[in-house]
This record gives structure tokens, C-alpha cells and sequence, in this order.
């Protein structure tokens, strides 16, 4: 998932800032965003979840989730919770 995630920050209209945190190294995250999942995306913008992706996926299902939120903000990230 690490190369689609920086894929899609490098794609057009994709100006997010990309961290990858193993939830084997930081289980609480995995307690405080209530991650069920292995990998989970989540998106913030302004310190807020605005967009959950679970599972694996493609660079293009992510980016078709990501689009409306990331044409509407500017100057946002997004957050990969999992093992790579």
C-alpha cells in the first residue's frame, strides 16, 4: 500500500502529506481510531477524519474516494494505519 499512498500524493489535485504508522509498533492508534482493519487509510483535514478506506485497494478506488473531499479543502493529509 506504501507506493499507492505516495502515488497518491503526487497525483493531480493530491497535495496531501503522507505518514505510515505499524500498528504493531503504536497499538494505541489502532485503540483510538478503532482500526479493525489491516491496512486502513484515514484522511484528515483540519485534525478531522473526514474519509476511512479499508482493506486493500487500488491507487484508483482511493483517489475516487479521496476526490471530492481533496477538491474541496486545501492544504490537507491523509494517514496510513497498518503494516506495510
Amino acid at each position: 500500500m506504501e507506493p499507492s499512498i505516495d502515488d497518491v500524493g503526487r497525483s493531480p489535485g493530491g497535495d496531501c502529506q503522507g505518514i505510515h504508522r505499524l500498528l504493531d509498533q503504536s497499538p494505541s492508534l489502532g485503540l483510538w481510531y478503532g482500526i479493525r482493519c489491516i491496512p486502513t487509510i484515514l484522511y484528515f483535514v483540519d485534525g478531522e477524519e473526514r474519509v476511512g478506506i479499508f482493506g486493500m485497494t487500488s491507487k484508483e478506488a482511493i483517489l475516487s474516494q479521496l476526490k471530492p473531499v481533496i477538491s474541496s479543502q486545501d492544504g490537507s493529509g491523509f494517514t496510513s494505519l497498518g503494516k506495510d
